[in-house]
């Protein structure tokens, strides 16, 4: 999968094509080589926070999820917010990672720095933890 729309919690106005329109999705795309600054750290502080929160010293998932135990943003947020590393800093990589374009506002107007601090903080923590659930837990599974 290349693309996952996420539904915004709670719209916020923008400026496109000279109107104010409110925002109702974000268009979340798979990382590339030339985002792997931002990436890379998210992906390693999801594989801490799942040998932290288990205990388990294995770096690799034993089985895929199952349609009753499929991983999903909000799975991921909660296990986020049980791990002991710093949730600060993985929301900083994905607000860069979504400013270089892993993000669009209603699938056209590239997310900027200015559009990312009007999200509210529920749809930033569920958009962080879909993006995860979307690609990054897969990529673990192969």
């Amino acid at each position: 999968m290349s693309e996952h729309t996420y539904t915004l919690r709670e719209g916020f106005t923008y400026a496109h094509k000279g109107e104010e329109v409110v925002a109702k999705f974000i268009t979340l795309t798979a990382a590339n080589y030339e985002q792997m600054p931002y990436f890379t750290p998210i992906k390693q502080a999801f594989m801490a926070a799942i040998q932290d929160v288990s205990g388990n010293a294995s770096s690799e998932p034993t089985k895929e999820p199952s349609d009753d135990n499929e991983i999903t943003g909000a799975n991921v947020v909660q296990l986020l917010y049980s791990w002991s590393g710093e949730l600060t800093k993985v929301l900083l990589n994905f607000e860069q990672l979504l400013k270089c374009g892993a993000g669009k506002i209603d699938g056209e107007t590239n997310l900027t720095i200015p559009l990312i601090r009007k999200l509210s903080m529920a749809d930033m923590e569920y958009m962080l933890g879909d993006y995860i659930a979307n690609f990054i837990a897969p990529s673990l599974m192969d």
